[in-house]
């Protein structure tokens, strides 16, 4: 049989070369060969799953899988048991995008937006007054902007990744809500993607035992595990109308006779939002590229959205993060999604 798949092999191999570059800029002795611990990109059409492109560094050669001399000196392998080795192979071997789960900080915040528009919790002219915290559940949950954004509107709070906004939109949505949206848009559950390895993340906290600082924290983006794949996949439905389309990399199957075997069904599987909450979200996440905190990720010419991401890793002692971009374009009819992780890179202020 022959298969055939939605990969664009020359956007493939940009997304692997700019990668293997960032990785060659910022690797060191301690990391030969290496600027992150794992540096991992996604980029799909969001109106129908389909993956145009997927990869992650460190990797390996396809003729040569168990070299493992891009990533350690000479000395470094000789010292390691037959254990440490295999470890080390296993690591460049698995594909961060689908098999990986990790904490997506701020990219989380359209979901929590998107979720509470859509039940009319909150409302398109609504302003949030933040001082840097919120008092939940006994603690004090900071912004990451301590001294306090001030008043802010709906779409400023976006463009600014403000967490006491979305800890005040949380409030208004209540447990029962943010968990369900959760569900529609598929964290805690595979996307079935046609790949092998995927993790299902079933660790999100359920209303029935959530307490208030998990509802906080989670709001924006912390204290709940995700996947690439499944953050892509939900965040597609979040900008492209509503609808759900389960990701995959094959379009069909042929038999050598030149029939077709399988062609891979496109229809949604759901609708999380409606086109309306969508239009909005999108509005907002193009003033975050125009005027917030993504703006170093403009790229003149184009119009464009997308969030950025900083997730404080546990243990939680502001030293090591995992920093991302999730971006579309154009804004009026998106047909790209990119999403790109770079976890612990190595510079010294990593956020």
């Amino acid at each position: 049989d022959t298969l055939y798949t939605s990969i664009d092999a020359n956007v493939q191999a940009i997304v692997e070369k700019k990668i293997k570059e960032f990785s060659d800029a910022y690797s060191n002795n301690a990391r030969p060969g290496l600027g992150a611990e794992e540096i991992a990109v996604i980029i799909m059409n969001p109106n129908n799953g389909e993956i145009i492109a997927m990869a992650n560094y460190p990797s390996f050669d396809l003729n040569n899988p168990r070299d493992l001399s891009a990533y350690y000196t000479a000395e470094q392998i000789e010292a390691m048991t037959d254990d440490d080795k295999l470890a080390a192979l296993n690591k460049i071997w698995r594909n961060y995008c689908i098999s990986d789960t990790y904490e997506p900080g701020s990219t989380a915040k359209p979901f929590t937006i998107a979720s509470a528009l859509e039940e009319g919790k909150i409302a398109s002219s609504m302003q949030f007054t933040c001082d840097g915290f919120e008092h939940v559940g006994g603690w004090n949950i900071k912004c990451h902007k301590k001294s306090g954004h001030g008043v802010i509107s709906i779409q400023q709070s976006l463009a600014y990744s403000c967490n006491d906004a979305m800890m005040q939109t949380v409030v208004a949505e209540g447990k029962d809500v943010f968990v369900d949206y959760q569900s529609r848009f598929g964290f805690g559950s595979k996307t079935r993607i046609d790949l092998p390895g995927e993790e299902s993340c079933e660790n999100l906290v359920k209303d029935a035992t959530m307490g208030d600082a998990d509802l906080a924290t989670n709001s924006f983006g912390q204290n709940f595990n995700t996947t690439m794949i499944q953050l892509a996949a939900g965040f597609s439905s979040v900008i492209n109308g509503g609808y759900y389309y389960q990701p995959h990399v094959v379009k069909k199957i042929t038999a050598a006779s030149g029939g077709t075997v399988e062609t891979t069904d496109c229809t949604p599987i759901r609708q999380t939002i409606s086109k309306t909450t969508s239009e909005k979200i999108r509005s907002y996440l193009f003033e975050t590229v125009q005027n917030g905190t993504g703006k170093s990720a403009k790229v003149p010419g184009y119009s464009m959205g997308g969030k950025t991401g900083t997730a404080e890793k546990i243990p939680r002692d502001d030293v090591s993060y995992l920093v991302s971009f999730i971006g579309f374009a154009p804004v009026e009819n998106p047909e790209l999604l990119i999403y790109c992780i770079i976890d612990e890179p190595n510079v010294d202020d990593q956020p």
